[in-house]
């Protein structure tokens, strides 16, 4: 465990220091970038509250039947909702859909409990729906298997309650019950009602090390070169980095990006948003693959966003700086002389701006089309 919660020294001494005096809030919200641990935190905290046979220092026992179960993720005791999309179209009934959804979620936990630094990525948004939050409270409702013991609720990506959700996890907030925990992972506070923020203990979880992202992509087997790119382009979110290679789980025969295809990635997002070669937005969105789908625009975004970050330090720091995108150096030598600090940042806080709107409702070519006229390219 200690491996996977790299550089979270932090958040773990509080949650060891809540373990070993037995003074455990009712409510947490761990706050910081996605795939940085924050779940298996969690897990990790759930394990030891609901451990027979606990050590002094309050942590799991690892032998009981109680921590197998829940490393397993299948202990009573132990609910972890992960948002998901609707499965409601593409011709589908509403009961294939909760179908979809109820295979979408066996296959995130069997996902979980092999793969210690998986993430489910959804091409469609996602969210946690009121009926998720109904079955959350008849599971917090229940009698806990052992006698006075804990039940544990972990809410992945709290943020993506819809509001009617958010309205019902805040009943449950204000209404807590003994030996009820919950645990809120989210990648952004300001995402979720001030009312929910104020009755949860937060931690926060770092951003991890360009280093440490690069190995973890390498030892799954993506191109070293590819692997340093992708890296330095995650913010230190290992999430954000392997979102690149996992298939979406709501696009079926879509596979991960090869190495050539995260360059052409990178490729149609300058095309897009740094040096638009065309007028029209429909046509190069089709031909990047970047029309429909949500999570790969977002990456060509977010690359897009790391040329401008590359062009700005150039400016500002010289030519001899450390750059993300090092094999564009001339292509960014250029655009450093020909644009402008507060042009820069302008375009930077635009492409943010943008990607934060996508993620909503709005369409990915109005979201191109804005952007190229807020930004003056195209």
């Amino acid at each position: 465990m200690a491996e996977t919660l790299r550089g979270q020294d932090e958040a773990l001494t509080l949650l060891r220091a809540a373990l070993h005096t037995g003074h455990t809030g009712h409510a947490y919200l761990f706050h910081g970038p996605s795939g940085v641990g924050k779940t298996r935190a969690a897990l990790e905290f759930a394990r030891a509250l609901l451990c027979d046979a606990r050590r002094p220092d309050g942590s799991p026992c690892d032998t009981c039947e109680s921590c197998r179960m829940v490393l397993e993720l299948r202990h009573p005791d132990l609910e972890l909702l992960v948002p998901l999309p609707s499965f409601s179209s593409e011709g589908r009934t509403e009961r294939q859909a909760e179908e979809a959804r109820a295979e979408a979620r066996a296959l995130i936990r069997a996902r979980l409990v092999s793969d210690p630094y998986f993430l489910p990525i959804f091409a469609k948004p996602v969210a946690h729906s009121v009926e998720d939050l109904a079955r959350a409270k008849q599971f917090l409702s229940m009698t806990a298997c052992r006698e006075g013991g804990a039940k544990v609720l972990i809410v992945k990506r709290a943020e993506a309650m819809t509001p009617p959700a958010a309205h019902a996890f805040l009943k449950i907030l204000e209404e807590p019950q003994p030996n009820r925990v919950l645990v809120l992972g989210t990648r952004q506070v300001s995402g979720l009602l001030p009312t929910i923020q104020s009755r949860c203990l937060h931690l926060r979880f770092r951003p991890l090390s360009t280093e440490w992202i690069a190995s973890v992509l390498a030892a799954r087997g993506v191109a070293e070169p590819v692997a340093r790119l992708a890296a330095a382009t995650a913010d230190g979110s290992l999430g954000k980095a392997l979102q690149h290679f996992e298939t979406p789980m709501d696009v079926p025969g879509k596979g991960p990006l090869d190495p050539a295809e995260f360059s052409r990635l990178r490729t149609a997002a300058l095309d897009l948003l740094v040096d638009p070669k065309e007028a029209a937005v429909l046509g190069p969105l089709r031909k990047g693959r970047l029309d429909r789908d949500r999570s790969r625009f977002l990456a060509a975004v977010s690359l897009a966003l790391h040329y401008y970050r590359d062009v700005l330090r150039f400016v500002l720091m010289g030519e001899k700086t450390e750059l993300v995108n090092e094999d564009l150096r001339r292509r960014i030598s250029v655009d450093a002389r020909a644009l402008t600090v507060d042009s820069l940042t302008r375009r930077v806080r635009d492409l943010e701006e943008i990607a934060e709107a996508v993620q909503t409702n709005v369409t990915i070519p109005y979201a191109v089309a804005s952007a190229q006229y807020r930004m003056g390219v195209g």
